[in-house]
């Protein structure tokens, strides 16, 4: 029998991907507990030719407390410093989505800092609401899609991969 906090999890796991694919934009691939560090490996859909499938990560903490929130208006969600590390020592865009089990929303942060302090709370600044199509999560997620590709074309990916020498 699944534990309570299993239970809560894959909720929040379910939902953060729902939220992600609501336009169309992303495809989420759940992995659940198969790797510490994360829960979703997520894709960008192309929309034209040009585009690429960018992926990124994403770690989801979750919370059915019915006082979620401190005093700055932070979801009482943290990030354990080790989850952290391992996320933004990962090469792949990484990002952590706290979810308030009680409004089903989901707030983003990224995580490529070490100074990002997520170890007692999230902030709530970027917030996809449980509403289905909304302006403000169509503005949040095509940001989002947005920070993905500009990290992908900041590493020089499509110039890289095609000049590397395998040895294999």
């Amino acid at each position: 029998m699944p534990s309570p906090t299993n239970v809560i999890g894959d909720r929040g796991e379910m939902i953060v991907s729902t939220r992600l694919m609501e336009y169309n934009l992303f495809q989420v691939f759940l992995l659940g507990g198969k790797v510490p560090a994360f829960d979703l490996l997520v894709e960008i859909i192309p929309q034209n030719v040009n585009e690429k499938p960018y992926q990124f990560l994403v770690q989801v903490k979750t919370t059915s407390r019915v006082n979620c929130f401190t005093q700055q208006q932070r979801l009482k969600t943290p990030i354990p410093q080790g989850k952290l590390d391992a996320l933004i020592g990962r090469p792949l865009p990484s990002y952590a989505a706290g979810v308030d089990l009680n409004t089903e929303d989901v707030y983003l942060v990224p995580c490529f800092d070490t100074n990002s302090g997520y170890n007692g709370s999230i902030p709530t600044n970027n917030r996809l609401v449980n509403k289905p199509k909304t302006p403000n999560n169509l503005v949040l997620l095509q940001r989002l899609k947005s920070d993905i590709i500009d990290y992908w074309h900041g590493l020089n990916i499509d110039t890289y991969k095609p000049q590397f020498n395998s040895t294999l």
